[in-house]
Protein backbone atom coordinates (compact mmCIF):
# COMPACT_ATOMS: atom_id res chain seq x y z
CA UNK A 1 0.00 0.00 0.00
CA UNK A 2 1.52 3.33 -1.22
CA UNK A 3 0.90 6.31 0.87
CA UNK A 4 0.34 9.66 -1.04
CA UNK A 5 1.17 13.13 -0.48
CA UNK A 6 -1.35 15.66 0.89
CA UNK A 7 -1.66 17.22 -2.69
CA UNK A 8 -1.97 13.81 -4.66
CA UNK A 9 -4.42 13.11 -2.39
CA UNK A 10 -6.70 16.08 -2.24
CA UNK A 11 -6.25 16.36 -6.04
CA UNK A 12 -8.37 12.73 -5.89
CA UNK A 13 -11.22 14.22 -3.75
CA UNK A 14 -13.92 16.10 -6.09
CA UNK A 15 -17.17 15.90 -4.40
CA UNK A 16 -16.39 17.77 -1.12
CA UNK A 17 -14.12 19.99 0.34
CA UNK A 18 -11.48 18.44 2.63
CA UNK A 19 -8.96 19.60 5.55
CA UNK A 20 -6.29 17.82 6.09
CA UNK A 21 -4.07 18.69 9.23
CA UNK A 22 -0.58 20.37 8.72
CA UNK A 23 1.02 16.96 10.82
CA UNK A 24 -0.45 14.72 7.92
CA UNK A 25 2.66 14.66 5.71
CA UNK A 26 1.37 11.59 3.31
CA UNK A 27 -1.96 9.84 3.33
CA UNK A 28 -2.34 6.57 4.69
CA UNK A 29 -3.80 4.11 1.96
CA UNK A 30 -7.22 3.27 4.29
CA UNK A 31 -7.51 6.56 5.70
CA UNK A 32 -7.39 7.57 1.42
CA UNK A 33 -9.95 5.14 0.53
CA UNK A 34 -12.66 5.70 3.27
CA UNK A 35 -12.12 9.90 2.67
CA UNK A 36 -12.49 9.15 -1.15
CA UNK A 37 -15.42 6.52 -0.65
CA UNK A 38 -16.89 8.72 2.16
CA UNK A 39 -16.72 11.92 -0.40
CA UNK A 40 -18.64 10.04 -2.94
CA UNK A 41 -21.94 9.79 -0.86
CA UNK A 42 -24.07 13.23 -2.18
CA UNK A 43 -25.04 14.47 0.98
CA UNK A 44 -21.15 14.70 2.34
CA UNK A 45 -19.81 18.08 1.38
CA UNK A 46 -16.74 18.61 4.30
CA UNK A 47 -14.27 15.94 5.12
CA UNK A 48 -11.62 17.13 7.94
CA UNK A 49 -8.36 14.41 8.73
CA UNK A 50 -6.06 14.51 11.76
CA UNK A 51 -3.31 12.03 11.80
CA UNK A 52 -6.02 9.30 13.44
CA UNK A 53 -9.58 11.03 13.30
CA UNK A 54 -11.52 11.53 10.53
CA UNK A 55 -15.04 13.86 10.32
CA UNK A 56 -17.29 13.81 7.07
CA UNK A 57 -20.73 15.98 7.29
CA UNK A 58 -23.04 17.62 4.96
CA UNK A 59 -22.40 20.99 7.20
CA UNK A 60 -19.69 22.83 8.91
CA UNK A 61 -19.54 24.60 12.52
CA UNK A 62 -19.03 28.57 11.88
CA UNK A 63 -16.84 30.42 12.79
CA UNK A 64 -12.73 30.82 12.18
CA UNK A 65 -12.16 26.72 11.89
CA UNK A 66 -14.76 25.17 9.80
CA UNK A 67 -15.67 21.99 11.55
CA UNK A 68 -17.79 19.07 10.10
CA UNK A 69 -20.58 18.17 12.68
CA UNK A 70 -21.14 14.92 13.53
CA UNK A 71 -23.22 15.18 17.13
CA UNK A 72 -25.59 12.90 17.37
CA UNK A 73 -29.16 14.46 17.41
CA UNK A 74 -28.56 17.23 15.81
CA UNK A 75 -31.77 18.05 13.95
CA UNK A 76 -30.12 18.71 10.19
CA UNK A 77 -26.40 17.15 9.78
CA UNK A 78 -25.59 14.53 8.77
CA UNK A 79 -22.33 12.81 9.40
CA UNK A 80 -19.38 10.66 11.39
CA UNK A 81 -16.48 10.96 12.79
CA UNK A 82 -14.05 7.51 12.84
CA UNK A 83 -11.05 7.32 15.45
CA UNK A 84 -8.54 5.24 13.08
CA UNK A 85 -6.42 2.43 15.16
CA UNK A 86 -3.45 1.20 13.30
CA UNK A 87 -1.72 -0.42 15.41
CA UNK A 88 -4.97 -2.93 16.49
CA UNK A 89 -6.22 -1.92 12.17
CA UNK A 90 -9.36 -1.05 13.90
CA UNK A 91 -11.77 1.98 13.27
CA UNK A 92 -14.16 2.88 16.00
CA UNK A 93 -17.25 4.80 15.14
CA UNK A 94 -17.12 7.69 18.04
CA UNK A 95 -20.01 9.60 16.18
CA UNK A 96 -22.74 9.63 13.74
CA UNK A 97 -25.90 11.37 13.05
CA UNK A 98 -28.13 11.05 9.60
CA UNK A 99 -30.82 13.80 9.74
CA UNK A 100 -32.37 11.86 6.44
CA UNK A 101 -33.61 8.50 7.08
CA UNK A 102 -31.19 5.96 5.51
CA UNK A 103 -27.67 7.98 5.52
CA UNK A 104 -26.66 6.10 8.39
CA UNK A 105 -26.06 3.06 7.08
CA UNK A 106 -25.27 4.80 3.81
CA UNK A 107 -22.07 6.03 5.39
CA UNK A 108 -21.31 2.68 7.41
CA UNK A 109 -21.58 0.94 4.58
CA UNK A 110 -19.22 3.27 2.78
CA UNK A 111 -16.87 2.55 5.65
CA UNK A 112 -17.05 -1.67 5.64
CA UNK A 113 -16.80 -1.46 2.06
CA UNK A 114 -13.41 0.99 2.24
CA UNK A 115 -11.37 -1.21 4.99
CA UNK A 116 -9.18 -4.29 4.34
CA UNK A 117 -9.65 -7.67 5.07
CA UNK A 118 -7.99 -7.92 8.44
CA UNK A 119 -9.39 -4.14 9.76
CA UNK A 120 -12.72 -4.26 12.27
CA UNK A 121 -15.47 -1.57 12.93
CA UNK A 122 -15.62 -0.78 16.95
CA UNK A 123 -18.33 0.81 18.65
CA UNK A 124 -17.51 1.61 22.29
CA UNK A 125 -20.43 3.47 23.25
CA UNK A 126 -23.88 2.03 21.47
CA UNK A 127 -26.83 4.59 22.11
CA UNK A 128 -28.59 4.06 18.94
CA UNK A 129 -31.71 2.05 19.98
CA UNK A 130 -30.82 -0.66 17.92
CA UNK A 131 -29.27 0.39 14.90
CA UNK A 132 -25.43 -0.83 15.86
CA UNK A 133 -27.49 -4.12 16.40
CA UNK A 134 -28.58 -3.84 12.79
CA UNK A 135 -25.38 -3.13 11.87
CA UNK A 136 -24.29 -6.24 13.37
CA UNK A 137 -25.96 -8.44 11.33
CA UNK A 138 -24.48 -6.98 8.15
CA UNK A 139 -20.86 -6.37 9.18
CA UNK A 140 -19.72 -9.66 11.58
CA UNK A 141 -15.88 -7.59 11.32
CA UNK A 142 -18.53 -5.01 13.90
CA UNK A 143 -17.34 -5.52 17.18
CA UNK A 144 -19.68 -3.81 19.63
CA UNK A 145 -18.08 -3.16 23.14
Amino acid sequence: MKHKSVSEFKKTIVNADIFVSSKIKKIHPVIEKITKNLSEIELIKYIRIKPDFIQASSEVTEGRVKTPITEPDHPTAVGLSLIIDFAYNNVQFYEINSAVKGYGRKMVDTVFKSLPKNWNGVVVMDWSDGFWDKMQKSYKNLEIL
